[in-house]
């Protein structure tokens, strides 16, 4: 799995993960969630009562593209907070992230005619 790191000044850096390293990333982003959303908190404490008493990391923005050499897709987040986050989700998880994102979105009654983004 890829990542591209995007600095403030716009520079940007690829990091590359193992499949294995996925997990250990992902727990370090939502450590790196939690202590952003404390500090918010204490600058404005009405945002708890506004949904900031949350593990999730509120995404703004999503799009999605091929990956370089088409074995997959990259899905661009951007959080609320203007944090770019690209993620890249191999072939053969493709098929059940698109099931498991259908459900939901009929789950919260969202479902709108499909599009195709790139």
């Amino acid at each position: 799995m890829w990542i591209t790191h995007r600095l403030g000044d716009g520079t940007e850096y690829p990091l590359i993960y193992p499949f294995e390293a996925v997990g250990y990333l992902i727990t370090v982003l939502a450590d790196a969630a939690r202590s952003a959303q404390r500090r918010r908190v204490a600058l404005n404490p009405e945002e708890t009562a506004e949904g900031a008493d949350t593990d999730v990391i509120p995404i703004a923005a999503a799009r999605v593209g091929t990956s370089p050499d088409n074995s997959g897709a990259i899905l661009h987040l951007t959080t609320a907070d203007r944090v770019s986050i690209a993620v890249e989700l191999p072939a053969q998880l493709l098929g059940q992230v698109i099931e498991q994102l259908r459900r939901v979105a009929e789950t919260v009654g969202t479902v709108s005619p499909p599009r195709h983004l790139h």
